[in-house]
């Protein structure tokens, strides 16, 4: 493009009489078609600087779904879309091991998603992924207690004796790798001793010496000899039963020849430190310190079912099906005239209900579900609420006071320091001879200087 025109040749006398000077020239005036720009000036394209300079726009993230929020462990999203609801493709998504969030979250120790999917619609809690494993299974053979035992106690329709593709259970897997804690929990939730694997054919125990766990070993054959704990019933009696006797027999007269043989065996005995004796002092101390009814410690609840407590082998129910029936039989002991009369009402209106209602009568249960899995979290006062009707439970109060300050001050002794004040009678520094001439000589120079 040919250059702009030079202000001399737009005006000619002007710059006849004025060479050096310069006037405002007006673009609209020229031509469109000379430029104003130099001849080598150009626009880059516009992807010239595409991957040299110009940084690339960040990708908008992907929305987070319900099983990366379970795998992520992000328990407050996971709450937060169960009460926005979630749907049954939401909750079944699974990895390529078909496991869901509830396995992933079993596999790593994940508590609070674990709490959070005991109120999920939609889930099942014997969901097994391609390997045959549960959830409990997952939790056990990993070592979770805690999640082991919030999987026993809150979720409903748990199947303890649930195997995987080799024919091992929860009990066996957690006797193998030696989790001793889910093994203790799993066997007073009741689950079964005697069941065999499809391959060994070993069970639990068998499975656990097999591998070295003989700690393991060890727990199962206590909990098999005392498969109950006794001290947590109502009718639990705070003596030794051995006391009686041993008191007689301690009060029986003795000869010469007994109290000299007794004498003989005191003075030559030599104390070996010995484990406690099964039924012995210790081990009734410690069932009397850990019973419901124990003297020394305060109890400010009480057991739900004090009758029945758990045992090895007898399978436990999960809590909102044991808040279910203290309900039902609170009603029943109440007005169990409304109770019956209640009931025909809802069997007349079930034969009334057509077959197309099935599906709202499923969503109807499953929120009365859904409601004892929430309420199962609450206090005891929280759930059982009290009205004129069901009063419910009375819970008693615990009031810790402070101990008052003692009268009596026991008086200081004072140390004195020095044999001046008095403390010839305490242990002094010693003095050495060296260190006195020493001070002599120094005190003579001194002396001298001043002269």
């Amino acid at each position: 493009c040919p250059g702009p025109a030079s202000p001399a040749a737009l005006h000619p006398e002007d710059g006849a009489t004025d060479s050096g000077g310069f006037e405002d020239v007006d673009f609209e005036d020229l031509d469109d078609c000379r430029s104003i720009l130099s001849d080598d000036s150009f626009y880059p394209p516009d992807d010239a600087f595409a991957d040299s300079e110009r940084s690339p726009s960040p990708q908008s993230p992907e929305p987070l779904s319900f099983f990366r929020a379970c795998c992520a462990n992000n328990a407050a999203v996971v709450r937060l879309m169960i009460r926005r609801g979630v749907t049954l493709e939401e909750v079944t998504e699974t990895d390529q091991n078909n496991r869901i969030g509830l396995l992933v979250a079993c596999y790593q120790g994940y508590v609070d998603v674990v709490i959070a999917l005991s109120q999920c619609p939609h889930l099942d809690v014997n969901w097994q992924d391609s390997e045959g494993n549960t959830a409990l299974i997952t939790a056990a053979q990993a070592g979770h207690i805690t999640i082991t035992n919030y999987l026993l106690n809150y979720y409903l329709g748990l199947d303890i004796e649930r195997r995987n593709c080799h024919g091992f259970t929860a009990l066996m897997k957690a006797a193998m790798q030696g989790r001793v804690e889910c093994v203790r929990s799993l066997m007073m939730a009741g689950a079964a001793l005697n069941a065999r694997d499809c391959g060994r054919n070993f069970t639990a125990r068998e499975w656990a010496l097999f591998t070295g766990r003989y700690e393991t070993v060890w727990v199962m054959t206590r909990l098999m000899e005392r498969p109950s704990p006794s001290q947590y019933r109502d009718n639990y009696s705070l003596e030794w039963p051995p006391l009686a006797p041993l008191v007689a027999k301690a009060q029986e007269p003795r000869g010469c020849l007994k109290r000299l043989s007794d004498t003989v065996r005191q003075v030559f005995n030599i104390a070996n430190v010995t484990n406690p004796e099964d039924e012995g002092v210790i081990d009734h101390m410690v069932s009397v310190t850990t019973a419901m009814r124990s003297p020394f410690i305060a109890v400010a609840c009480h057991t739900v079912l004090p009758d029945s407590p758990p045992c090895v082998g007898k399978r436990c129910h999960a809590v909102p099906e044991i808040i279910r029936q203290q309900r039902a039989k609170e009603l029943r002991s109440v007005n169990p005239d409304r109770v019956d009369r209640d009931r025909r009402a809802s069997l007349q209106t079930q034969s009334l209900l057509p077959r197309n209602r099935s599906s709202s009568l499923g969503a109807a249960a499953y929120g009365n579900a859904l409601e004892l899995r929430r309420t199962s979290l609450l206090p005891m006062h929280m759930v059982l609420r009290r009205s004129s009707i069901r009063p419910g439970f009375s819970i008693p109060k615990v009031r810790v006071s402070k101990a008052p300050t003692p009268t009596y001050k026991p008086e200081k002794i004072r140390r004195k320091s020095s044999a001046k004040d008095g403390g010839g009678h305490l242990l002094q520094i010693p003095k050495w001879r060296y260190k006195e001439l020493k001070e002599e000589r120094r005190k003579a120079e001194e002396a001298e200087r001043r002269r």
